[in-house]
């Protein structure tokens, strides 16, 4: 056959095998013009509009700039955002709240994530200067209910927002008790205005607006407050669980929460603690681990998570040494009292004893002066006393979530009375308390220890007096 036929032959067999591939490819090339095209068109618009600034119909934008828009229109309006602002939008991922923030006019805004913010003031990063801006917004799409460190962003928020400036952030509050512990993370500021939003586009719940303006530089803790009661925390004692009024026939045996363990109402299951600066737990008498911090708070209380600092006040000090090597504990080495004094410890064993019998409890005694130099004195262990009040008003704030346990063998009302009248009382947020009085003792029918000198109604009626006056405390015992 003639090489030139069979050449065209071949070629004949060849394209129509290859035609497919080629109508595909051009296609695919069609495709991707004309969407490049349309995108290039888009921006452009988008680009041309917040630069004019003219348009009124914003339909066209995403779902979450057309939000914010109308957010910083409103904001505007209210006198809370001015074109001269100079704005900061905190764990600002997608730059939306920003592209509004220019749209309605304010051009000196800018975003930065949560913990770069964080880290602006450690020296290594510090990206912004002290009052800084005149308006900070922590929005929809970067909750501040997700914040794993709400104290520390909030320090910086108070840092760089100038004084007079506006701080507004939107969240998701589901009671009473977390919303105020959120606005006392802001200790620079005001509330200006509180309202519920809805966000309509995202169908999401309804987030809760605050507006809150700088009065006065940054400061951390002064240790100065004054103790109120707010109506919420008076509710939610309510729905503790019922005092025992009527004093138990076998109470010798019950122990820690007693029989009514499995009812307790703990305020952490009734709250969201996200908004807490710090999580405290305070033992009283704490003896060692596991007596009570090991066996119960560690194992049974709810801390949604958190990690709680644990402070174990302990004057015997037989159990020293066990705290040595549990991580996480502070041990205080003295007796929890009302003023910082040497005082006599009685303990019922002899000096060589190493540890207390579950019957044998130390008790705070007076100094005698005539002993003033011995260290034992018939029973009586000399140590040092720590004023419980002043101490809780130096180291922890009403910012903080503060959980007590107190069991000190008597010394519990002239304890109680301290800090009511100190106003420590209103750091406490969830007491667990020991009243301890004379009960029934287990080998004979109907007669009681003569031991602390005082009734169960007595007990009864302290309990009562400090729900009444708006303490969440538990019977422990």
């Amino acid at each position: 056959m003639n090489p030139f036929r069979r050449r065209l032959n071949s070629r004949k067999t060849f394209f129509p095998q290859v035609l497919p591939y080629c109508i595909l490819i051009f296609v695919i090339l069609a495709v991707a013009l004309i969407r490049d095209g349309l995108n290039s068109t888009k921006t452009n618009s988008h680009l041309s509009e917040f630069e004019n600034q003219a348009s009124p119909d914003f339909t066209h934008l995403t779902g979450a700039v057309h939000y914010y828009y109308e957010v910083f229109q409103r904001l505007k309006a209210e006198g809370y955002l001015l074109p001269s602002s100079k704005a900061l939008c905190v764990e600002s991922i997608s730059g939306h709240d920003v592209m509004a923030l220019k749209s309605v006019g304010v051009n000196d805004a800018i975003g930065i994530s949560e913990a770069a913010l964080r880290a602006s003031d450690q020296g290594l990063n510090h990206l912004f200067d002290n009052n800084t801006f005149d308006f900070e917004f922590f929005g929809y799409s970067s909750w501040f209910d997700w914040s794993v460190h709400p104290s520390e962003t909030a320090a910086q928020i108070c840092r760089t927002l100038n004084v007079g400036g506006y701080l507004v952030v939107h969240i998701s509050v589901k009671d009473v008790y977390t919303y105020n512990s959120f606005i006392k993370l802001f200790t620079c500021c005001s509330l200006e205005a509180s309202r519920d939003i809805k966000v309509h586009e995202f169908a999401t719940d309804s987030l809760h607006e605050v507006i809150l303006k700088k009065d006065n530089e940054y400061s951390s803790h002064t240790g100065s407050y004054e103790c109120k009661v707010p109506m919420y925390r008076r509710k939610l004692i309510k729905n503790l669980e019922p005092l025992v009024m009527e004093e138990p026939v076998d109470s010798w045996s019950w122990d820690g929460l007693g029989k009514n363990a499995n009812g307790i109402q703990y305020l952490s299951g009734m709250v969201d603690l996200s908004f807490k600066q710090r999580y405290i737990y305070v033992d009283l008498g704490s003896r060692n681990y596991d007596s009570s911090i090991g066996s119960w708070f560690e194992k049974q209380y709810p801390k949604q998570n958190k990690k709680f600092e644990i402070y174990a006040f302990e004057a015997d000090k037989s159990f020293y040494k066990e705290y040595t090597s549990e991580k996480g504990v502070t041990l205080m080495p003295y007796a929890a009292w009302v003023r910082n004094e040497t005082l006599f410890f009685e303990i019922d064993r002899e000096p060589t004893d190493v540890g207390l019998q579950w019957g044998q409890m130390g008790r705070i005694q007076p100094e005698q002066s005539s002993n003033e130099h011995k260290d034992y004195v018939d029973n009586l262990y000399k140590v040092e006393a720590l004023d419980l009040a002043d101490w809780l008003i130096r180291s922890f704030s009403q910012r903080d979530f503060l959980v007590m346990k107190m069991d000190i063998e008597g010394a519990e009302v002239n304890m109680v009375k301290r800090l009511v009248e100190s106003g420590a009382i209103c750091l406490i947020d969830e007491l667990f308390l020991e009243c301890h009085y004379d009960r029934f003792l287990k080998c004979c029918s109907g007669e009681k220890t003569n031991r602390h000198k005082r009734t169960y109604a007595q007990c009864a009626k302290l309990f009562a007096k400090l729900r009444e006056d708006g303490c969440a405390v538990h019977q422990w015992w």
